[in-house]
């Protein structure tokens, strides 16, 4: 999937977070930590991939994951969204459990993104199998331009139920 498609994806899955899980009102800062959260999030695997935007912010460490575990495989795994969890809750910090639940609902809208595509991921890493759904699309094609699409009317969906419950 494209930049562009992962972070609709972050937005999406950030909205239905906080619209079925997050039942307290957050504040205004705290929203905006956790839907920035939710963005990084949907970016940060890419950082397996220099010539992704994350990759780009991180030229030397993204060139370094890419040598030695390739694309898709531990930045798009399971273990990936273990070490995060682990990394957030070994550090405090301002709105630590808030940055933490951003981050990791972001990661598991790019890995949900990225299975629907014909390559798949390595969810499982380090065991060798590619997992992807049924129905499958190439990047940057027009399924790839639909599932966006569809992901804007979900998270205004989620936002409008937010707002009005």
């Amino acid at each position: 999937m494209e930049g562009k498609t992962h972070l609709m994806g972050g937005l999406c899955f950030g909205a239905a977070a906080h619209s079925y899980y997050i039942t307290e009102l957050l504040p205004i800062p705290e929203l905006l930590v956790f839907y920035g959260s939710c963005l990084f999030g949907a970016l940060l695997p890419d950082i397996c991939h220099p010539g992704s935007w994350t990759g780009r912010k991180a030229k030397l460490l993204s060139k370094n994951i890419s040598r030695f575990f390739g694309h898709r495989t531990i930045t798009h795994s399971v273990l990936f969204l273990i070490l995060i969890y682990w990394l957030t809750t070994t550090f405090t910090f301002t709105y630590n459990e808030v940055v933490q639940t951003g981050l990791l609902v972001g990661i598991a809208s790019h890995l949900v993104l990225d299975a629907l595509t014909v390559r798949g991921i390595q969810l499982f890493y380090p065991i060798p199998v590619r997992v992807r759904f049924p129905l499958y699309l190439k990047t940057a094609s027009k399924g790839e331009a639909a599932v966006n699409s569809s992901l804007m009317l979900l998270t205004l969906f989620f936002v409008y139920k937010q707002m009005f419950s």
